[in-house]
């Protein structure tokens, strides 16, 4: 009987125990900070390919660094909210082939000319943005963390200018004067719009234990120039997908 009696209390202790344990290692609502660091591929691209251009010769990146830093509020085990402040670098160079392309250009004698131009094409782009990203957060696991949300940016430098030769230009619109064009120069960096908002999503896997590995595509929703710019007679949009590292700390 007494032999009962104490294995009937040992159990007793054995099962406070592990409910104790249990509520130690509960999940509790908690604060995570992050360090970002990576790089920004992509463009300043129109949505559907102009009829304007008829060819890409070539694309590359510019250096476009991202930095910045994230708050989250992890309220349950998979879910939680985010906001972050980066310092968003985004740049492209292309050459391309066109063909009654609107926009505005300038000679080396000093002409200034507005019509569709026909021949060769080089832009360059490199726009700096303070921007403000926000998500959902879902974590599945130990080892992946998802989220989807959007962002708000505002221009703090701005970059957008290139060349036009080998072809011509109607001066005007594309009944206007044809004006042989060797080579001249465009510069729309005060054109840009001062302010950017859009969608972001991305993942990130973690291969330490507090490195991870994160890609986040930042697709915007406004065009980069105003409506009443003439430079162009199509939008922009900011695509670029960041490629870098997260440090929890």
């Amino acid at each position: 009987m007494k032999i009962k009696v104490t294995a009937l209390i040992m159990a007793c202790i054995m099962s406070v125990t592990q409910l104790l344990a249990q509520e130690e290692h509960s999940f509790q609502p908690h604060l995570e900070h992050r360090i970002l660091a990576g790089f920004n591929f992509g463009a300043a691209t129109p949505i559907g390919f102009p009829n304007t251009i008829r060819k890409i010769n070539a694309y590359w990146p510019e250096f476009s660094p991202s930095l910045g830093y994230e708050l989250t509020y992890q309220a349950c085990e998979e879910w939680g909210v985010s906001l972050g402040v980066k310092m968003d670098y985004k740049g492209m160079g292309t050459k391309d082939q066109v063909q009654y392309f609107h926009t505005i250009i300038t000679t080396e004698d000093g002409g200034r000319f507005e019509g569709d131009f026909s021949g060769h094409n080089k832009t360059i782009a490199k726009n700096a943005y303070i921007t403000l990203p926000f998500s959902a957060v879902f974590t599945p696991n130990t080892r992946w963390r998802f989220n989807l949300g959007g962002y708000v940016a505002w221009l703090f430098s701005s970059n957008f200018h290139g060349t036009v030769s080998d072809g011509y230009i109607r001066n005007g619109g594309p009944l206007g004067e044809k004006v042989t064009i060797s080579e001249a120069t465009f510069d729309f960096g005060t054109n840009v719009r001062s302010f950017d908002i859009g969608v972001q999503g991305g993942a990130a896997y973690r291969v330490g234990k507090r490195i991870s590995i994160d890609g986040n595509l930042n697709w915007g929703l406004r065009p980069i120039f105003p409506g009443d710019f003439r430079g162009l007679d199509f939008p922009l949009y900011n695509v670029f997908l960041t490629l870098g590292v997260t440090y929890k700390i």
